[in-house]
């Protein structure tokens, strides 16, 4: 006999700051809003936490724009700025391989 799991809805919520939440269904796992502070990281500094950041280039060679970054790894120079670059992280999210219903085994 098979048995049947029956999945809770999930519904859009639109917040005060206009952001949109995903609202039942599943566990909640450990991210944050907006990073320490606007605090600006450059190139060739250890990333501390794992999650979104927004690359401002210098002289603005380039629109600003959101890479993943992976705690541990180093902020890269960029080809055109080099050392110029700096990183600012937009929220935290934990990588999938470092969640707990994905975690690679040995």
């Amino acid at each position: 006999m098979r048995t049947q799991s029956r999945a809770l809805p999930l519904r859009i919520v639109r917040t005060n700051d206009q952001r949109f939440q995903l609202k039942g269904g599943g566990k909640s796992r450990r991210h944050s809003g907006p990073g320490q502070s606007g605090l600006l990281f450059g190139a060739g500094e250890i990333v501390k936490e794992t999650g979104i950041y927004e690359v401002v280039h210098d002289r603005e060679h380039r629109e600003r724009h959101e890479v993943v970054m992976l705690s541990g790894d180093s902020f890269p120079p960029c080809d055109n700025c080099a050392e110029r670059v700096r990183f600012r992280l937009v929220r935290t999210a934990p990588y999938i391989f470092q969640d707990e219903d994905f975690e690679e085994t040995d």
